[in-house]
């Protein structure tokens, strides 16, 4: 149990009957029905089921005037003892009838709720506790538990720690009342859905820190607000888990810190982030950021992502996601795809240093104003288009490092090769097929020394055929014809003169053929060696 404010304490009910007590620890009110906690603490469900269940409503309102009352006598006393008494608090709380001072006294009261279940309400009621709550100065719901939708006290000081809510709630405006974190929510569960939207002016506004360490089964949403503070101020290395985070139409004008966040589903749309974003060390299956500005730094440090795609959005300001990994769920899911990059706008340095991804990036509607970091990425290319790969390979050749720029033309060149594959055939798709057969678009200088070495082998075959007219015995009767072809190919080929004396006589035209060979695969060897070791 958590610090309460200052000079306030819990304190337990006292009953005069003599039947079973509540089992809540320091609590002797009697029990409620054939529960075994006081109609204070006892399980509560949705309101149409209160409403008909013996009067618990009713019930918990009377109690919990009780509560306020001799809580606010427990370790003060008045000026006037006289006038403000218990009694005279119950009535004030009550009928909201009371002397000025009776009045004064209750509205400067804190009080700690401590594992109270506030049921559902209905502001209509009479018995409608809010009625009670909005005459004290603060509350402090310690381990208390709701199945109310939201607790509408804007004027009066408000933590909720530890505590557990059990439907649907709404996040209102209220003040804070001071605690360590300087949060609203502290260590809370959120088991349905929680909002925060519009009303109908469309002018929703929050001013106060609203989380530390909370968790949520469902959805969190945020829509049409301002946020003027930290929506999470959580605790380092804590893990925060969130089923789906929506913010829509919000401008959050304070730095936005989310880090380890364990989540399903994240959209931010529409809105503006004024303020550093820190998104680092965290999980989420599928991310969807669209039509948003961030202002401020953009940090998502070593987190993994299944489906990432951004769609109009500028980054106005440095852009990490450094050690990431895209497309990282187990398995064959669905939710692994591309990570898209699309119409979005980088105005500054962007690093995806040592990230990796796993089904391919896509960043060839992307505006960059400087040439990212991508050293030592892991990229499937197959799955990446080759303006992407262009991007890449033209990153590292504008800092100097050409030997990951010649592994990423590579790529390109392979890409542009598949591209081409749809074409008819043509004599550029044949040298794209002779560069990558011979040396894999120069990143291999072993393989054109391999081919070297093979076709002087069926060079020195075909010499030895040569030699003892092996071609004229396979058809006797075509001799003639074939020394008659061999004689005028060869002639024309000697009358190549830079070649002329290079050419094996009686062979001059599968001479000249071995010689563009071995020259282009002797070319292949120096280029492949050159980008290596180029500086």
């Amino acid at each position: 149990m958590g610090a309460h404010a200052a000079g306030v304490m819990f304190l337990p009910l006292r009953s005069n009957t003599l039947g079973p007590v509540c089992s809540i620890d320091d609590c002797s009110r009697e029990v409620f029905e054939n529960t075994t906690e006081c109609v204070l603490h006892c399980q509560k469900g949705d309101y149409s089921h209160d409403f008909q269940n013996k009067g618990i409503l009713r019930k918990f309102y009377d109690a919990l005037i009780e509560y306020i009352a001799e809580s606010a006598f427990k370790w003060k006393r008045p000026d006037n003892p006289g006038l403000v008494n218990i009694e005279a608090v119950k009535t004030y709380l009550h009928e909201d009838v009371g002397d000025d001072e009776v009045i004064a006294f209750s509205n400067d009261e804190i009080v700690v709720f401590d594992f109270i279940f506030f049921p559902c309400r209905d502001s209509r009621d009479d018995f409608d506790y809010l009625k009670v709550l909005r005459k004290i100065k603060g509350a402090h719901f310690n381990y208390c538990k709701f199945t109310a939708h939201s607790v509408e006290i804007p004027e009066v000081e408000a933590f909720f720690q530890d505590c557990e809510f059990f439907q649907w709630w709404s996040i209102t405006q209220s003040k804070l009342l001071g605690n360590i974190n300087n949060v609203l929510y502290q260590g809370c569960l959120f088991r349905e859905g929680v909002s925060s939207y519009a009303d109908d002016n469309h002018n929703a506004l929050l001013d106060i820190p609203l989380f530390n360490n909370c968790s949520f089964d469902k959805a969190l949403s945020f829509g049409n607000v301002i946020i003027k503070k930290p929506v999470f101020n959580n605790t380092d290395g804590v893990l925060v888990k969130i089923n789906s985070l929506r913010i829509e139409n919000c401008e959050i004008e304070e730095k936005f810190v989310l880090n380890k966040l364990v989540a399903r589903y994240l959209l931010i749309e529409d809105s503006e982030f004024k303020a550093k974003v820190e998104l680092k060390e965290g999980q989420i299956d599928e991310v969807k950021l669209i039509n948003t500005n961030f202002k401020g730094l953009f940090d998502s440090y070593s987190s993994e992502y299944g489906s990432f795609y951004c769609y109009k959005i500028i980054y106005s300001d440095f852009v990490g996601f450094e050690k990431c990994e895209f497309a990282a769920l187990e398995g064959d899911n669905e939710l692994n795809k591309v990570s898209t990059f699309r119409y979005v706008t980088f105005l500054d340095f962007t690093n995806f240093r040592n990230s990796k991804f796993n089904q391919g990036l896509d960043l060839e509607d992307a505006n960059l104003k400087e040439a990212p970091n991508f050293l030592n990425i892991s990229l499937l290319s197959d799955n990446t288009n080759r303006e992407t790969l262009r991007i890449i390979k033209d990153s590292f050749d504008k800092i100097g490092n050409h030997i990951e720029a010649n592994k990423f033309f590579a790529y390109e060149m392979r890409k542009y090769k598949q591209e081409l594959s749809g074409r008819p055939i043509s004599q550029e798709r044949l040298i794209f097929w002779l560069n990558e057969k011979a040396s894999r678009f120069g990143q291999s200088y072993l393989l054109p020394v391999f081919w070297v070495f093979v076709f002087s082998i069926f060079y020195y075959l075909l010499i030895v055929g040569h030699e003892g007219n092996y071609l004229y015995s396979i058809v006797p009767s075509a001799n003639e014809a074939i020394s008659s072809i061999s004689n005028f190919i060869n002639s024309i080929a000697s009358n190549i003169i830079p070649f002329k004396k290079l050419l094996r006589e009686g062979m001059e035209l599968i001479s000249l053929v071995f010689y563009v060979i071995f020259a282009s695969l002797i070319w292949q060897t120096i280029v492949a060696v050159k980008r290596h070791t180029r500086r």
